[in-house]
């Protein structure tokens, strides 16, 4: 658990003042295992100046921005804990009603993924992505637009020069793992938003289904007619609750790539 992530939207090590220092650009990206290799190989190059742009230059911003850093603690603290409440889940549902524990479950997660889509994402389209000059609109700290228009660049990521991947390389130009499960995010976001449109069971059938019909039901006096027609209804909503499932086991399974 973190009290807040410990990160900046603007690392010292990562500018063009550490490029010179460092005698060689840092690559805008790479893949987990060959970051470790551009390391090694840079600190066999140049070990001094590569301390001095990678270590040196993170230690100078930590003492700098010491003062802001416990700021931001505080602010953290008060916004986490009073306002964003991020230690436990939201579930999105209209208060005062009780609510199934599957169906707490359900709305929970989704409801948090829809969050984070739409304040995480959005929040990074709007400040980490500068080359993006559009206005998006926030409301509540909240864009749709924004979270969407993030996860639509992130689906888009290729493999190619800036991810160390050379033009012979049978890797190059094809999407990279965090496009592959963006798209998938992106997927899942848009099923949830797109789920009360689901059609009712009940139309589907073209059923008139009431409280009479129901108690014919459990007292053996149900027709032929209405017995077919409970069990089409019973069909639908079996899919639709399958269907519900197999999208909460997608998104369980996706969870290490939630993080901003």
């Amino acid at each position: 658990m973190w009290l807040r992530p410990k990160t900046r939207m603007d690392y010292w090590s990562c500018s063009r003042f550490a490029d010179f220092i460092r005698g060689e650009k840092k690559p805008f990206a790479l893949e987990w295992g060959k970051w470790s290799k551009w390391k090694k190989e840079q600190q066999k190059k140049r070990p001094i100046r590569f301390w001095l742009a990678e270590t040196g230059l993170l230690k100078l911003q930590d003492f700098v921005m010491f003062p802001f850093d416990i700021y931001d603690e505080i602010r953290y603290y008060v916004r986490n804990r009073w306002i964003d409440k991020t230690h436990y889940l939201k579930t999105g549902l209209k208060p005062g009603y009780y609510y199934e524990f599957d169906y707490r479950i359900l709305h929970g997660l989704f409801n948090e993924l829809v969050d984070f889509v739409e304040i995480e994402y959005a929040y990074l389209m709007k400040w980490s992505l500068k080359e993006d000059t559009k206005n998006y609109t926030f409301k509540n700290g909240r864009s749709a637009e924004a979270g969407l228009a993030y996860m639509d660049w992130a689906c888009n990521i290729k493999y190619d020069e800036d991810w160390g991947v050379d033009k012979k390389d049978k890797k190059y130009g094809k999407p990279t793992d965090q496009a592959i499960t963006s798209q998938q995010i992106k997927n899942l976001y848009l099923w949830w938003k797109d789920r009360p449109n689901r059609p009712d069971p009940k139309k589907v059938i073209g059923l008139e289904w009431d409280n009479k019909k129901e108690d014919n039901l459990f007292s053996g006096k149900i027709s032929k007619k209405e017995l077919l027609e409970f069990r089409k209804l019973e069909k639908i909503e079996a899919d639709y609750y399958k269907e519900d499932t197999d999208k909460l086991i997608e998104l369980i399974k996706l969870r290490n790539e939630l993080w901003s």
